[in-house]
Order: structure tokens, then sequence, then C-alpha cells
């Protein structure tokens, strides 16, 4: 399929980079002759209007500029639907939920078919097109809010808010570009008519967004927040803005999709940060200055807890007064670390940012990584890579709860891997440790029949950095998983594991019978933790 987009801004472009059958025009839309050779000459199956005015810096030059901005906004679009129209080419036209303003007549949020109220005059101009485009047969008409996109931009609404002194706390819906990639793709080929509201299901909040960049792309960001009349008051704005929530039901109907704004935000945030970030060399550190960074590892699919799995990640279900991941939490934080990423898989990722948020409450920063399917715990700290740089890791994983001192054992620690293992009078349920008298590991049987020691290895380890050079060379095992059995393990080859007891209770909490035991023993003996 050939398609010929219009408009060579932020979205149109990226488009382009992600059609490799589409050309991007830099032609006018407004003029009408250039349109019309455009269209003869590379005959497309289909036409994506990316083109539009939205002011520089911001819609406040539409105010001002209102001529240009109805030529561009109204006519274009116009000249541009009555050539597609004489040649039978589908268009998509790309619109703004902005023409809504406060909250909609439908509890769910504005509709398609909802009479928009626009204020100001950009908005005047997309609506006015919308309601002229919408009667035309073959045309589809893509509204988007507030656009998000993990590459840095101007128009990119991450770059916008964390360029502002001032903000306000605002909720919106909102559209992240990879998912309207896909969204528009899907209506070019189904050929959607009419009007189609493309927002990510749920709502962002301006200070949520803020949160998420200061966690991952700069913690050092800050900002006034402001009441929303202040903006106006204090002369921030001149034209008002649009701030409301849209429902989307038209693309159901065609079997589209776009993700959950709490997890693609937070995929398109790290993405966001990385991109930023690239132009960065990390900072050189000596090995004495070398530090621990932590990794929980939460997730996988937690069969043995079902039904409970089945509405909720395993590690957000409750041990006695406090939920599963801060148990593994409160072991790092009293070991000493502080730099703790959580690895988790996409349906309950929005649950942990809720619950743990940037750290800042527990006195640490915590980021996030999304593991897309379960592949092992080798292969979710291996996502960690970036984020450990040259320090050393301590990986826990988040259904292993302990009540006991590891600083020790971590500040002992100079290079290698370490193993921590429990006596065990089960000791075919768990991976088995053969160890020497110095602690050196001499042999890891995964839960053998006939076990050389009662020595489980516990959810534990601490690492150097070689450990991602190990799985990078690492091969899915029978269960197409990367093992991290075969991680410690070649470290045991190479003589440099060894392995550290674990003076106090622990339990494997991904059972029912680990959860209830784990439960009754902190009932008896919280002693006032947190």
């Amino acid at each position: 399929m050939k398609i010929l987009i219009f408009g060579k801004g932020f979205i149109g472009t990226r488009f382009a980079h992600e059609w490799p059958d589409a050309i991007l025009s830099s032609v006018r839309i407004d003029d009408a002759a250039a349109v019309a050779k455009a269209l003869d000459e590379h005959r497309p199956d289909a036409v994506v209007n990316a083109a539009g005015k939205t002011g520089r810096p911001n819609v406040d030059w539409c105010e001002t500029h209102q001529t240009e901005t109805c030529a561009s906004n109204v006519i274009g679009p116009l000249v541009l639907a009555s050539a597609c129209q004489a040649r039978g080419v589908y268009l998509l036209h790309l619109s703004s939920g902005c023409i809504f303003y406060g909250p909609s007549p439908s509890p769910s949020g504005w509709r398609e078919d909802d009479f928009a109220n626009p204020v100001s005059y950009y908005s005047r101009t997309k609506y006015a097109a919308d309601l002229l485009l919408s009667r035309l047969p073959n045309v589809g008409i893509v509204r988007l809010r507030m656009p998000i996109d993990r590459i840095p931009n101007e128009r990119n609404l991450i770059d916008k808010l964390s360029g502002y002194k001032q903000v306000i706390d605002v909720e919106n819906s909102v559209t992240v570009i990879d998912d309207l990639v896909g969204v528009c793709r899907a209506l070019v080929a189904a050929r959607g008519q009419g009007i189609f509201h493309a927002v990510n299901p749920g709502t962002l909040k301006h200070r949520e967004l803020l949160e998420l960049y200061r966690m991952y792309a700069d913690h050092n960001h800050t900002c006034e927040w402001i009441a929303e009349n202040e903006l106006e008051a204090r002369g921030l704005v001149k034209a008002k803005r649009s701030n409301c929530i849209l429902a989307s039901s038209r693309l159901k109907e065609l079997g589209i999709e776009m993700r959950p704004i709490e997890i693609a935000i937070i995929d398109t945030m790290m993405k966001y940060a990385s991109a930023k970030n690239a132009v960065a060399s990390p900072p050189r550190i000596s090995a004495a200055a070398k530090r621990f960074k932590g990794v929980i590892c939460a997730g996988g699919l937690g069969t043995r807890l079902a039904p409970l799995t089945n509405i909720t990640n395993k590690h957000l279900l409750p041990v006695y007064n406090k939920p599963m991941i801060l148990y593994p939490l409160y072991t790092l934080i009293n070991a000493g670390v502080h730099e703790i990423m959580v690895v988790t898989g996409p349906e309950f990722a929005h649950q942990f940012v809720k619950l743990l948020g940037s750290g800042a409450q527990y006195g640490v920063n915590i980021t996030y990584r999304i593991q897309d399917k379960p592949g092992g715990i080798a292969h979710a700290l291996g996502l960690a890579k970036d984020f450990v740089g040259s320090d050393n890791c301590a990986v826990i994983l988040g259904d292993n709860v302990f009540d006991g001192d590891f600083s020790s054992a971590f500040a002992a620690f100079a290079s290698g891997a370490t193993v921590f293992y429990k006596e065990t009078n089960n000791a075919r349920a768990y991976g088995v440790l053969e160890i020497d008298a110095t602690g050196k590991v001499l042999s890891i049987e995964e839960k053998p029949l006939v076990p050389k020691s009662n020595l489980a290895q516990v959810g534990l380890y601490l690492f150097d950095h070689r450990v991602f050079e190990v799985i990078d060379g690492l091969h899915p095992s029978g269960r197409g998983e990367l093992e991290i059995t075969d991680v410690t393990d070649a470290f045991r080859r190479a003589g440099e594991l060894v392995a550290r007891p674990v003076s106090g209770p622990w339990w494997d909490v991904g059972s029912f019978e680990g959860l209830a035991a784990a439960a009754e023993y902190f009932s008896k003996n919280n002693n006032g933790r947190s």
C-alpha cells in the first residue's frame, strides 16, 4: 500500500519513519494546484493529512495569526479532501480533541458524536474542519490529545511540561504516539470513515507525568505548581486551554485497541529518558567507589497463588499487614541500597507505581522496567543492564521474604558473585548448594531427587557488573527461559562464586503455605516495623 503523507511536522515525520511504504510531501495543502500535482505524481492508495498550524511556541500564536491558521486548518483540509474525492482516494485527517473544554455530558467522557464547545481560535478552526469533513464519504478523522512520544521534541508533552517553570495539575486524556502510529495504520487499512478518538484508555495528570519524568529522565527537575486560573491571571497564556477527557468507542468497533495509559506512559518515559540521555557519557567510577544498585524481580504469572493472581500481581498480595513487595524492598534498604529497579510485567505495572511511586517515601529512588512476558529471572535482570552500569547489583526475588540483616555481607562483597542459603528439610524443592569450608560453591543442583546437602539457595544474589556479559551469552532452557542458575554456575566454574548463610527466618511466599507461614510469623513478631 502506498500512503502519501502531507505535513512534515512532528507527527507526519514520525509516521513516515515508521511506515516504509509512505511518502512524505512538503506541499502546502491550501495550494490546490500543488496538491493535485502531488496526488497525480504519486498515485497513492491513501492520504494522511498531518499538516496544520498549532502555533509557535504554542496556540497563543493562532490568536494573532488567524488568517494563516484558518488557511492551514480549515481551507487546506478542504482542498485536500476535494482532490482526494475527485480521485477516489481515502483520506485520513488528523484532528484534535482540544475542541472540548471541561466536563463532558457523559460520565465516560466526550464522545465522537458530541457537539464541541471550542474557545480558542485554534480549537475553533479544528472543529470547523471536523464538521465539514465528517460528512464526506471515504474520509476518516482522528482526534488526538496532548501527544506523548519516546523521542524528545518540542511538540512532545513531556518536553513541554518539563520546560515550564509554572505548571497546573490537571487531568486529561492523552495520546501516546507509538500507539497512534498503529491506530492510524489500522484505520487506513480498514478505510475507517467518520470520527475516531485516538486516546489511550485512562487519564493522566500533569503531576503524574512530571513525577515519572523526574524518576526516569531528570532527578533534579523541579517546577512551581499553580492553580489553573493563575495561568491567565499571571499572563502566562492568552487563549484558554482545553482540559478534557475523551471517550473512545468507535475504534473498538473496528477491533483497534490502544494500551492503557498507565502501561504506555511508563514504557514511553523509559524510552524517552534513554533517548534524552543517550548523548551523555556515563561517569567513570573507580573500583573503590563502586556501590550496589538493587533489582527486585516482580514479574511472572504467580500460578501457584491462583485464583488470587487472576486479578493482581502476586507481589502485591498482603503478607500480614503490608504488600509482599515491601519486604524485599526493605531488605535492600536495610542493607544500604538506595537505587532500586522493580522489574515486572505490563498488566499490573501501574499498581506498583501507585504503591511505590518514586521511592521518596522510603528514602530511595525507585525506577521500573517492563518485562513484556515471563522470560526467567536472568532475563529480568538483563533488563537492568543500563540501570546498573558499572556498579555492583543486588538481585532479590519479589516473593522471597526475610527477617534479617544482610548489610555485613553486602559490605564484604568485592567481586564475582555471592549467593545465600538456608538449611531446609525439603531441599528437593529448591536449588541445592554444595560448598566447602570457606563458603566457595562446589556445585548447584536445581530441585535434585537426591540432594547433596540440605542447603537451599534463596532468592537473593550479589553480582559485579560482569553478570551482564554472562547473561548476554545465555541460551533459553527447556522451559524457554534464561535461568539464574546458569548465571551463578558460570561464576562457579570461574571460581568466583561464594555462598553465605541466612541467619534469620526466610520464606518463599509464592505458595499459599509460605504466604500463611510468613503472615503468621509477622503477626506475632511485627515489633512496630514499618
